[in-house]
């Protein structure tokens, strides 16, 4: 079953799944968040991802990590299956990143 939403200002570290977690983790978590603009988030994200295979670098706010795991997740469950190894990396840096802003 899916977890309540959070709204990124009452997000606290131990809502946050470890970044060693399965993926099952990662995407409970990650439908916590809801995007106002599912479409803007999705060119966001898919930018984001593509920044992210080019350098190494994902993006700097709460905000927008957890878009990126909320999109990643939705993605993945289209395509009916898990992320490959690249996927976790990349789910694994975002929550990461969201765990430095604490």
């Amino acid at each position: 079953m899916y977890a309540a939403q959070i709204q990124t200002g009452e997000l606290r570290p131990q809502d946050l799944p470890t970044t060693y977690g399965d993926w099952s983790d990662f995407a409970r978590f990650a439908v916590t968040f809801a995007p106002k603009d599912r479409e803007g988030c999705r060119e966001f994200a898919t930018s984001a991802f593509a920044r992210w295979r080019r350098t190494g670098e994902v993006p700097r706010t709460l905000q927008e990590l957890r878009a990126c795991l909320w999109f990643e997740q939705r993605r993945w469950r289209f395509m009916g299956r898990e992320p490959d190894a690249e996927g976790m990396q990349y789910a694994a840096a975002l929550i990461r990143a969201m765990r430095a802003q604490f």
